[in-house]
């Protein structure tokens, strides 16, 4: 713990009702975002009122401390980094506080998320524009900081457009609403707002005509007609301020209705400069959104979907697609067909498709809405950058942007990947750079500039919708040399002290770039200790593939994603945070020892391993596998406790409850009693309010023995292996007893071999050494009669992931692969063998 932690912010936590944390570890969880950057806090806030954060601000100025707001940590810029108090709202402040469907609004706390509200309108006939590719974790504090946008903007606009009230906290502490300000008559208003009202007034000419003729552009500040009808109107103006004047605590929107039909056109290009001919002569028809995705997510999107690989044809150099939507099915269905006839008729394209279903549009939405997250799946050393992502220039230069961007990057022989909302001349391009290596680093800066030099020539922006942070700020006044000082006044009037993001927007450091990474020229990989278990990739590759995109902190059930997090909301139970933590030990940030202590441990010890978060991460990080291997390591040097090995002897445990008769039913009434619970629960960590797991009076071996199912039968067309794994073996012996009756009923043979418990309890628990025994007793057992039989079948879930997945982590063994390939659940199989057996009956009628 730094000094400044323990002499500070003891004296913080007596101030606020929420969470204050000043750990190394829990400061390393929140020094990075989805951007390329790290900062390390001071401490992290997690408040639970609009008092905490007044007290928060307060104790800052005071000590010299600045302030970060932060929501899901999804921006690609750096905003919700720093070396300050990070004010964190998703673990408390994260309620949606009123809906009012008559009056189409709702309220909310700024942690509460897009994702959240959509389900909530499910059926209402409204809903909220703005649909940035991360909204479905994105919180609105976060979008309403940034100014956020997404695919259908084009029609709807951005975040700003649909903002009633906010509450803000001020740099002095003071709660302000900004419809008390617009209220307000100008001669009335009080500092600060007086003053901002005059910086207005007195340059209105030069504020009016000093921004580029472009629709989307959420760089500096927006200072145009904060004046309307004698009154200052600020809602627009904080929208995009990336938390650098004040800090939102409550958010009021407008929602709007859901059009009730749309249709889809995809049009397929050889050449870049056709597509942009095809926006510019659709823009007039007011489509709800066009993107574009370029050659190379095209073929990641080909292979990951059978039906996208059907309608996307080869050697393409890109793909539009253009959407309209409304109230009447006809007429999107009409726009869709002169679309068509548009494109092929003036020679762009020799094909546009038509999607008529909601399969086939979700399909090619789904591809585009996870774009990034399909190019996070890239191997190799170099990764997609969130660099040059964000430009906006005219619909009119996009065939000029187009050839010189392509200039600059084959200039300098840089892979790129590119696609975005093309239909306002907003492109998302995404450079290919190894971070570790100082000539990708170097280019940084190199391409960086150049693209703001191109951009400006066109009378674009290089901040389009994502805000400026860390990534964009120094372009500021390059961007606006006229009203630059006008923007620093700003600062001045709310920030004076410059406590709020001090390093965003008006940032005087002329810093380049390329500081403060992730990774950078001098992150190093230090652990050498050899894995407890066996990765696909590298170990410590493994760990730096997360990409901190912050999908994994989704609420809804739109992903599978933690369920710990999405019951706890504390940043520690992210996956993300395992692989925070994770590379701080590989890179020496923290001592190799912090692995062993129990802060580490317990961050740890919240992955429960189901397994979702692999599954959904759009990076594939193996987070599981990434907590089992530090749990085991630690088990390796200071031992498994004795509690660990209580809760994992189930197998141990059946074999003797199940013979122990009458005795059994007394030990198991002494043990439920709320004395022995309680004990139970202080040193197993199951809850006392848990059921005790009740074993079978008999086990399934003594319910149905072997020598009844291992007889052979020739005449059988199937023959099975049933693992039966502890459960269906001492806890419910009924699932196993019928499962074998059924089988024999369907004229299947089922071998039923002596086995062992499947090992996963003691892998979860670190215990690998005693995992390994299991599975190799396991293998000497009855492997020799997998190659006598058609299907190994598990009616526990469980117990076919480790035998399908979790024994190939615990040995590198070639038997294991044809174990994985016969594995079947028992559903599946009866399913499957009775829909054969109709389709034979059918056959023969």
């Amino acid at each position: 713990m730094d000094p400044i932690s323990s002499n500070l912010f003891d004296h913080l936590t007596h101030l606020i009702q929420g969470e204050i944390r000043y750990g190394r570890l829990d400061r390393y969880m929140v020094a990075t975002d989805a951007s390329i950057f790290k900062k390390m806090p001071a401490a992290v806030v997690y408040p639970k009122s609009v008092q905490d954060v007044v007290a928060t601000i307060r104790f800052a100025g005071s000590n010299n401390l600045s302030i970060h707001p932060r929501g899901a940590g999804s921006g690609l810029c750096g905003s919700a980094v720093g070396d300050g108090v990070v004010i964190d709202f998703t673990r408390y402040m994260n309620r949606l506080i009123s809906l009012d469907l008559a009056k189409r609004t709702f309220e909310c706390e700024p942690g509460y998320r897009w994702g959240e509200l959509s389900q909530v309108l499910k059926g209402s006939g409204l809903f909220f524009p703005p649909d940035p590719s991360s909204g479905e974790y994105a919180t609105f504090g976060g979008m309403y900081a940034t100014n956020a946008s997404g695919a259908h903007s084009v029609k709807y606009g951005n975040v700003a457009d649909y903002i009633e009230d906010a509450q803000i906290v001020l740099a002095t502490g003071k709660i302000i609403t900004l419809s008390s300000i617009s209220r307000t008559p100008l001669a009335q208003l009080k500092e600060p707002f007086n003053l901002l009202a005059d910086l207005y007034q007195n340059n209105v000419k030069l504020i009016e005509s000093a921004y580029p003729d472009v629709r989307y552009n959420v760089a500096g500040y927006n200072l145009r007609t904060i004046i309307k009808d004698g009154h200052l109107d600020l809602k627009k103006f904080f929208s995009g301020t990336e938390g650098t004047l004040g800090v939102v605590t409550r958010l009021t929107f407008r929602l709007h209705p859901k059009p009730a039909h749309d249709s889809l056109v995809v049009g397929f290009f050889d050449q870049i400069g056709k597509a942009a001919k095809a926006v510019n002569a659709i823009l007039p028809m007011k489509p709800a959104g066009i993107e574009i995705m370029d050659k190379s997510l095209l073929e990641l999107a080909r292979a990951s979907d059978p039906l996208l690989n059907e309608k996307i044809p080869d050697s393409l150099d890109n793909v539009l697609m253009i959407e309209f939507d409304g109230a009447n099915r006809t007429l999107t269905q009409t726009l869709g067909r002169q679309v068509q006839g548009l494109m092929i008729n003036q020679g762009l394209t020799q094909k546009a498709y038509l999607a008529v279903s909601s399969e086939e549009k979700q399909k090619f939405w789904t591809v585009r809405t996870a774009a990034v997250p399909i190019l996070y799946r890239l191997k190799g050393p170099k990764k997609i950058l969130a660099l040059i992502e964000d430009a906006a220039v005219p619909t009119d230069q996009l065939e000029q942007y187009f050839q010189d961007l392509y200039a600059i990057l084959e200039h300098h022989q840089v892979r790129f990947v590119l696609y975005g909302h093309i239909a306002k001349g907003l492109i998302h391009t995404r450079p290919l750079l190894n971070l570790k290596d100082p000539a990708d680093i170097a280019l940084i800066q190199v391409l960086a500039d150049q693209v703001f030099e191109l951009v400006h020539s066109l009378g674009g922006v290089v901040s389009g919708e994502h805000g400026d942070g860390r990534l964009r700020s120094t372009y500021i006044t390059r961007q606006y040399p006229q009203i630059y000082p006008l923007f620093q006044k700003v600062k001045q009037i709310f920030d004076p002290k410059h406590l709020f993001n001090p390093d965003i927007k008006t940032t005087v450091s002329s810093d380049p770039i390329a500081r403060h990474l992730r990774f950078g020229e001098k992150y190093r990989q230090i652990d050498r200790l050899t894995p407890q278990l066996f990765f696909e990739d590298d170990f410590f590759n493994e760990i730096e593939k997360c990409h901190g995109c912050s999908k994994c902190t989704t609420i809804t059930t739109a992903t599978r994603m933690c369920p710990i997090y999405k019951f706890t909301r504390r940043e520690s139970a992210t996956p993300k945070s395992k692989a925070n933590i994770l590379r701080a030990l590989i890179s020496g940030a923290i001592s190799a020892d912090t692995l062993f202590e129990g802060a580490f441990q317990n961050i740890i010890d919240q992955c429960v391993n189901c397994g979702s978060c692999k599954v959904e991460c759009p990076s594939n990080v193996d987070i599981p596998r990434l907590a089992l291997e530090a749990r085991s390591r630690f088990v390796a040097r200071k031992g498994a406790p004795w509690s660990h090995h209580l809760v994992t002897r189930v197998e141990r445990m059946g074999r003797v409850m199940t013979q122990m008769g009458i005795l059994k039913v007394w030990l198991e009434k002494i043990m439920a009693t709320r004395i022995l619970g309680h004990v139970n629960q202080k040193f197993t960590g199951i809850s006392h309010e848990r059921p005790l797991i009740s074993f079978a009076k008999k086990n399934l071996w003594d319910l149905v023995p072997l020598s009844d199912n291992t007889r052979k039968n020739r005449s059988k067309q199937v023959r099975v292996l049933y693992f039966t794994g502890c459960y269906a073996g001492y806890i419910k012996p009924e699932i196993g007893k019928a499962l074998l009756s059924v089988l024999r009923k369907l004229n299947i043979a089922v071998i039923r071999p002596d086995q062992f418990c499947c090992g996963l309890p003691l892998m979860t628990k670190g215990m690998v050494k005693q995992a390994r025994r299991k599975v190799t007793a396991n293998l000497s057992k009855w492997y020799h009669l997998a190659n006598q039989v058609d299907h190994i079948v598990v009616t526990c879930s469980s117990c076919g992931l480790a035998l399908m997945q979790e024994w190939q982590v615990l040995l590198n063994d070639t038997r294991l692969k044809k174990i994985k390939a016969k594995i079947i659940h028992a559903s599946h199989l009866i399913s499957r063998h009775l829909e054969e057996a109709n389709m034979r009956d059918h056959r023969y009628r």
